[in-house]
């Protein structure tokens, strides 16, 4: 199913304006009942729906589970999900349905950087970067595309972090410590006064060179020279109720940070290369993130969700103690970048019917970039440079969801897109749910995607030639699932998906130390998803999960297909909780991975966390990564100049101690 045919995609634009028409007909709201957002999902269709109406792979992580695994940050989080992550000491990279053309929001609020993402992966989004953990409500993983709803970047799915708003008056510090000099400190209070509520969030990490067991060489407990990391986090959020289903929110997320730059951290790659690796013993990178969101909420409820917003995100870094010229780094050599995404959002919700409501709303964004590379000529090869380059874009959605006789569900929308440096695209979806009963819906979907290029990939940097004429890659996707509970209360998940992705981007080299970014591939990717949850006993709970994902590449390169870092994913998790006592325990793996990319095909890898709170007021815990002290790797180096594997390994084990104070 390449295309819809004519006359489909005729009737599909007849529904949407059939659809409008309707909207502009008076209509009231009716009185919206209460709902438990535990039973209702937002992110799939942009406004809450049941799960067992939403025709999508929904994973939701409660603020309960965040709480009982211990877990540090998002990465953290997301490692017990189907959610798997290219991770280095650069960046922590998501990937959905294999790919890494994911979509972060933080409260609906896209977080993706388009300036340019050598190491944040091909979606821009550095997960590194998000709100503190104790800010989180609850985290939403959307499988497969959402185009059509969101615009570029939602190629694999999407991941929006829902913060908390404050309930009551609470403080809360929070100590930590542990290898390799670990220290982290947090502080969070909120409180709600009449119609007011606010809550903030402070911490501060310290951490030395972390040590790992090499894939490459077999070395234990070898050091990664300069990964050290200093880190300080702001999260607050202003909350004015006006009554009436009417309120308006202030988020500020600050981070600013200093870390060792040590891209490619295996010493003896290094030395076996000639010195044709990245390993950079000195180079320091210093960073700031801002960002700023206004949103005023009316008519919240069932299938309604109406804002609109303004935001501001701002991130700068700069890199400082270059090794001498004689080799600098080929994919950076960046001394300073800025990136500032300034939006505008609107979203309305209108009730036709009963059976019969109407989304639509309207986005503004522009991003600008400034880039000062390595300009001075080295190997007869000049540094490219950039300022105040821009690109905007004006979009419009509309999405038509009917609830049908017999537990049927339908939507069917379109977006356009008009982008000042790559022209307007247009993309549709068609979803169809059958809820069977209470415990149990089928669904299937179809959606086109698209995915524009970064400004450094059309302006160039450093030793990357400028490529003015990109095109955006397109594509589309068809899914079919299951989600249900079974009589021994058993729930499951299951997912199938295949998609297709023209004009990709990849880089070449095109002369003597130079590469471009260029359309040169076709991708396509096909693969499943099941997730199983199962309470063995009050007390225990057991998780599993396993993923599938084949990708295969036609064109100048084969990266992608090669750096699948996991082929087949695991995961195995049992959770204990009585009286003071709780306990998480995780194991994740995979098989099948490329000897061209990674030092092992397989790896295995364990945490194990365990909470105590001897009063209400006190929580004290311990956290062990990594247990076996396992040699892997998640990035894989395949298509780096050296043409050496394991470049990129994972920390090895790690314990933290910490203790919680509620004051």
């Amino acid at each position: 199913m390449r295309l819809l045919k004519k006359k489909q995609k005729q009737r599909l634009v007849g529904i949407l304006l059939s659809g409008t028409l309707l909207a502009a007909a008076p209509a009231a709201y009716a009185e919206e009942q209460e709902f438990s957002l535990d039973e209702y999902v937002v992110t799939a269709s942009r406004m809450p729906v049941k799960k067992t109406e939403t025709a999508a792979s929904v994973t939701v992580v409660t603020r309960e589970e965040i709480e009982r695994s211990g877990a540090v940050n998002v990465p953290d989080i997301l490692k017990n999900t189907t959610v798997t992550i290219q991770n280095d000491r650069t960046a922590s990279v998501p990937t959905l349905n294999g790919d890494v053309r994911v979509l972060v929001l933080v409260d609906g609020r896209e977080v993706n950087w388009k300036g340019g993402g050598m190491h944040m992966g091909q979606s821009g989004a550095n997960l590194d970067y998000l709100p503190n953990v104790d800010s989180i409500e609850r985290i939403e993983i959307v499988r497969g595309p959402a185009s059509a709803l969101y615009g570029s970047d939602a190629v694999g799915g999407v991941i929006n972090i829902i913060t908390r708003q404050a309930s009551g008056p609470s403080v809360r510090y929070t100590a930590e410590a542990g290898s390799w000099g670990l220290r982290r400190y947090k502080l969070a209070t909120e409180d709600k006064i009449g119609d007011w509520s606010f809550r903030l969030n402070l911490e501060r990490e310290r951490q030395d060179d972390y040590y790992y067991h090499s894939g490459y060489s077999g070395d234990k407990d070898a050091r990664a020279v300069n990964t050290d990391l200093n880190q300080d986090k702001l999260n607050f959020r202003l909350d004015k109720d006006f009554g009436r289903e009417r309120s308006l929110t202030l988020t500020v997320d600050h981070t600013d940070g200093r870390k060792g730059f040590n891209v490619m951290p295996d010493y003896h790659a290094f030395l076996d290369s000639g010195g044709g690796t990245n390993y950079f013993a000195n180079i320091v990178q210093t960073y700031v993130e801002n960002n700023v969101s206004l949103t005023y909420s009316w008519n919240q409820g069932e299938q309604a969700n109406n804002f609109i917003r303004l935001y501001r995100n701002y991130l700068t870094y700069d890199y400082n103690n270059h090794m001498d010229m004689t080799y600098p780094d080929y994919y950076f050599n960046g001394l300073s970048y800025t990136n500032q995404a300034d939006g505008a959002e609107w979203q309305q919700t209108w009730k036709i019917s009963d059976r019969h409501t109407l989304l639509g709303g309207a986005a503004w964004r522009q991003v600008t970039a400034d880039s000062l590379e390595y300009a001075i000529p080295f190997m007869n090869v000049p540094g490219y440079t950039y300022s105040d380059k821009k690109i905007s874009n004006r979009a419009f959605f509309l999405e038509n969801n009917w609830r049908l006789p017999k537990d049927w569900s339908l939507s069917a929308g379109a977006r356009y897109d008009d982008y000042t440096l790559f022209g307007s695209k247009t993309t549709t979806r068609v979803t169809a749910n059958r809820k069977l009963n209470e415990f149990t819906n089928v669904y299937a979907s179809w959606g086109q995607i698209f995915k524009t290029p970064f400004i450094a990939d059309v302006y160039g940097g450093g030793f990357m030639v400028p490529s003015p004429n990109l095109k955006p890659e397109t594509g589309d996707v068809i899914t079919l699932g299951l989600n249900t509970r079974l009589a021994s209360g058993t729930e499951l998940q299951a997912s199938l998906f295949s998609s297709r992705l023209d004009d990709a981007l990849d880089y070449i080299m095109v002369g003597t130390n130079k590469y471009q970014w260029r359309n040169v591939n076709e991708l396509k990717r096909k693969g499943l998803d099941l997730s199983l949850k199962h309470r063995l006993s009050p007390q225990w709970q057991v998780t599993a999960g396993y993923s599938y994902t084949d990708v295969k590449e036609e064109g100048a390169t084969r990266r992608d297909e090669f750096s699948n870092n996991e082929p087949h994913g695991y995961r195995l998790g049992l959770q204990y909780g009585q009286d003071k006592w709780n306990a998480d325990f995780s194991l994740r793996g995979a098989t099948g991975r490329s000897r061209q990319a990674f030092s092992a095909s397989d790896y295995w890898v364990t945490d194990l966390g365990v909470n105590y709170r001897p009063d209400s007021l006190t929580r004290v815990y311990v956290k062990a990564y990594n247990l076996t002290n396992e040699a892997y790797e998640l990035h894989g180096s395949y298509g780096d100049a050296s043409g050496f594997t394991g470049l990129y390994p994972m920390a090895g084990r790690q314990i933290v101690f910490g203790i919680e104070q509620r004051l």
